[in-house]
C-alpha cells in the first residue's frame, strides 16, 4: 500500500507543482478509493508512518486525512487508527441542483472545494444584471472543485452583499465543505427553485490566472438559484474541462 500511495502523491506532486501537498496526498488517496485499491475498512498505516514514507511533513498528512475524515471517506477508531469507510458512510458534498456520473453510470460522491478567492466588488458587472442593483455591493467567490479526485472545475458565484454579505467573514473551511444552498439557507434566505443554464465556453484566465496553462474548451454550467419571488439570490458559474463523466441536472434543490 505505501508503494503504491508513494507512486501517487509524486505523480500528483510532479503534475501539479503549485496545488497544496495536502490535496496531492487526499487526492491520491481518492483514487485509490475509487479505484478499489483501498477497500473498505482497510486499515492505513499511522500518520507518523506516511510522514516518514513520503515527502510530506506530519501536518500536511494529518490535514489531507482530517479532511477525508470530515468527508466521509476515512473513520477513525480510538486507539484502532484510521479506516476506510463504507460508500454509505461518505458525506455527499456537491452542488444540489446538479451532479456528475462516472463513465460506469455511478454516482460521483467524493467532491471537494477550496476557495480560491472571495471579496467585494464595488464595479459594475455582468452579475448587476442578473442579480439587480445593490448599493452594499456584490460578494464574489471562486473555488476549484475536485471532482472524484479525477479532474478541477472552477466555480464563480456572485450574490448581493445585503443578502450574503456574512460570507465574507467565515473561515475559509465553512465555504469549502458546502454548497452555496445551504450557506443562504443558513443565513435565513430560501431558495424555492433553481435554473440551469449549458453553454459551451472555457475558463477566463482572469479566474485563476496562475494556472499553468488554460484548460480547453468545455461546458459553462450557469445556475441561478431563485426564492419565492423569482428573485435571483444567487449566480453561480462552473466551468467543467471535457471528461469522460456525464453532468446529470436535478430539477428542484434538495
Amino acid at each position: 500500500m505505501l508503494t503504491l500511495l508513494a507512486e501517487r502523491v509524486a505523480r500528483h506532486l510532479e503534475d501539479s507543482p503549485r496545488t497544496p501537498k495536502y490535496l496531492c496526498l487526499r487526492d491520491a488517496l481518492i483514487e485509490l478509493i475509487v479505484e478499489g485499491e483501498l477497500a473498505e475498512g482497510t486499515r492505513l498505516p499511522t500518520e507518523q508512518e506516511l510522514a516518514a514514507t513520503l515527502p510530506l511533513s506530519l501536518g500536511t498528512v494529518q490535514k489531507a486525512l482530517r479532511d477525508l475524515v470530515e468527508s466521509g471517506e476515512l473513520y477513525r477508531r480510538r486507539r484502532l487508527g484510521t479506516f476506510v469507510a463504507d460508500g454509505n458512510h461518505r458525506r455527499e458534498i456537491a452542488t444540489p441542483t446538479f451532479g456528475f456520473l462516472r463513465p460506469d453510470g455511478t454516482r460521483v460522491r467524493m467532491v471537494f472545494i477550496r476557495l480560491i478567492k472571495r471579496g467585494m466588488l464595488q464595479r459594475r458587472g455582468a452579475w448587476i444584471e442578473v442579480l439587480g442593483e445593490c448599493e452594499a455591493g456584490h460578494v464574489h467567490l471562486v473555488r476549484q472543485d475536485r471532482i472524484d479526485g479525477a479532474f478541477d472545475c472552477y466555480t464563480e458565484i456572485y450574490l448581493r452583499a445585503d443578502v450574503a454579505s456574512e460570507l465574507l467573514d467565515l473561515p475559509a473551511e465553512a465555504l469549502e465543505h458546502e454548497s452555496v444552498l445551504p450557506l443562504l439557507q443558513a443565513q435565513g434566505h430560501e431558495v424555492s427553485t433553481a435554473e440551469n443554464r449549458i453553454s459551451l465556453g472555457r475558463l477566463p484566465r482572469t479566474i485563476v490566472p496562475d494556472l499553468a496553462e488554460a484548460p480547453p474548451p468545455g461546458i459553462r454550467l450557469e445556475t441561478r438559484y431563485l426564492d419565492a419571488e423569482a428573485g435571483v439570490l444567487a449566480w453561480q458559474i462552473m466551468y467543467i474541462p471535457p471528461t469522460d463523466y456525464r453532468l446529470t441536472l436535478i430539477t428542484e434543490p434538495r
